[in-house]
């Protein structure tokens, strides 16, 4: 039974429960300061060493009246960014946490001192950037990765870029159905550094070409790291969609290594077509389900329907005395792969190129997926497993749109929405650095924000310091005292 009391007028309302127990649980919103983002400091600190706010602010045009000015570019810059970190993706969350005293210590303010900026204030702020701040925060990533690795500079860069969707949800600038997603979106693209830091995060159109802006971030990316770091060695990987002779051709005349995957046709079937069938050979010889016959290098419908019901039927009516279900489907993740190099020349390419051919047989049948690169070092199958590192480019992604919410687009203007998803694409370079410091690399951006940000804290502020009493109970101390450390 809950039941909610008042008191007085204006006295904190109590809520109580009764669960059976000897004693009543009682309530009320009676704490004192006490904020939910105690590791909110963490990403200050981080801030502190990559100086990304402080130079992105120094990017941004300020055209206000400066005896009128009571938030600067570099807090509400703060602000929005480490707000975003702790999953408040929109400028309506300052409504209330503006108030919030962990939030104005990461600004750079006392509890005691005046709110931070409001909502409407944020939002004339997003709508105030133009082309030439845009583009110079852009620059702006490949040089906070430039002075990330300053004491130590990288072996050789790997680069991987890849495009997601970032539906909408009204009349937004720029926005316009694609046919690929099937929805009116925005089509942003993405370049990563080998450990997940963004290089580049390019707000395109809804109707952008696949490659669209691929070739530009990349002279771009390139340009700076080569100024930065002469004659570095530096390599691309993309999927399909960048697969254009454009590209190949700036990437030889700049000594970037590249490795693009291509979609297949009977051009490049021709080449595999006396692989296929011997892939099929060695798996009928390791089934126990052997395939039907291949009618142009593929199954037919009907057999794979077939293979399909025996499959399941093997399955459904086993037996203990049969094996262990386990067993059965460890026999139907039997692959066969083989691997096949060969040059090729399109009719729009200048040249000739080594093209590398994965055949994968499997009880659907074949499955043959080709990858376009300069590098004449290693074997087939080296270099498609060093094409399969791209894979990872998705995971980055899915953090920012799962968890950063780099997809509220909602903006009018178009640069206005190129600026927040360059705030939330600044978000996640911070919360990087933050995983880096406390020793999960691996972890997900949700995983760093429950185990190191989402820290219930009390505030209390004296006439000498401020001091924060975490919860004494948080599962995760021992890794927020090593980022700490690391990024003291």
């Amino acid at each position: 039974m809950l039941k909610s009391k008042q008191n007085l007028p204006g006295a904190q309302g109590q809520i109580s429960l009764s669960l059976g127990l000897p004693k009543k649980i009682v309530a009320s919103f009676d704490g004192g300061r006490i904020s939910s983002d105690g590791g909110i400091l963490l990403v200050r600190m981080a801030d502190e060493k990559l100086e990304l706010t402080e130079l992105a602010a120094s990017c941004l045009p300020e055209n206000r009246r400066g005896d009128l000015i009571r938030h600067s570019a570099l807090d509400m810059l703060r602000q929005r960014i480490y707000g975003i970190a702790h999953l408040y993706e929109d400028a309506n969350d300052a409504k209330t946490l503006r108030f919030d005293d962990m939030h104005k210590l990461a600004v750079g303010r006392l509890p005691s001192d005046a709110p931070l900026a409001s909502q409407p204030t944020l939002s004339r702020f997003e709508n105030n950037v133009d082309d030439v701040s845009l583009k110079a925060l852009q620059e702006l990533l490949v040089h906070t990765f430039v002075r990330q690795h300053k004491k130590r500079k990288p072996a050789v860069v790997r680069l991987k870029m890849d495009t997601t969707c970032d539906e909408t949800h009204g009349y937004q600038q720029m926005t316009f159905y694609n046919g690929c997603y099937e929805t009116t979106c925005y089509v942003p693209l993405f370049i990563f550094a080998e450990n997940g830091f963004p290089l580049a995060s390019l707000l395109r159109p809804g109707n952008a070409a696949p490659g669209d802006g691929g070739l530009r971030m990349l002279k771009m990316i390139v340009h700076n790291l080569r100024l930065a770091w002469p004659g570095i060695p530096i390599e691309i990987t993309a999927d399909a969609a960048f697969a254009l002779p454009e590209i190949y051709d700036w990437c030889e005349d700049n000594n970037v290594l590249y490795f693009i995957s291509m979609k297949g046709n009977s051009a490049l079937d021709y080449h595999t077509k006396e692989i296929v069938p011997l892939c099929k050979t060695y798996f009928d010889e390791s089934s126990n389900t052997p395939t039907g016959e291949l009618h142009n290098g593929k199954l037919s419908e009907e057999e794979l329907y077939r293979t399909w019901r025996q499959k399941e039927e093997r399955k459904r009516f086993a037996s203990k005395n049969e094996g262990r279900m386990q067993e059965h489907f460890e026999q139907d993740t039997l692959v066969i792969r083989c691997f096949h190099e060969f040059q090729y020349s399109a009719k729009e390419w200048r040249t000739k190129r080594r093209l590398i051919a994965k055949i994968q047989y499997s009880s659907q049948g074949p499955d043959v997926r080709y990858v376009v690169t300069n590098s004449r070092q290693g074997s087939a199958r080296a270099v498609y497993e060093k094409y399969c590192q791209r894979a990872q480019c998705e995971n980055w992604i899915k953090d920012l749109k799962n968890y950063l919410r780099c997809d509220r687009t909602s903006c009018q203007e178009f640069d206005a929405n190129q600026f927040r998803l360059l705030l939330h694409t600044f978000a996640y370079a911070l919360l990087n650095v933050v995983k880096e410091a406390a020793g999960i690399v691996s972890a997900t951006v949700e995983t760093i924000r429950l185990r190191l940000l989402k820290i219930g804290v009390l505030i209390k502020e004296g006439s000498r310091n401020v001091r924060l009493s975490l919860a004494s109970q948080h599962p995760a101390q021992d890794e927020f005292i090593r980022a700490w450390r690391a990024l003291s």
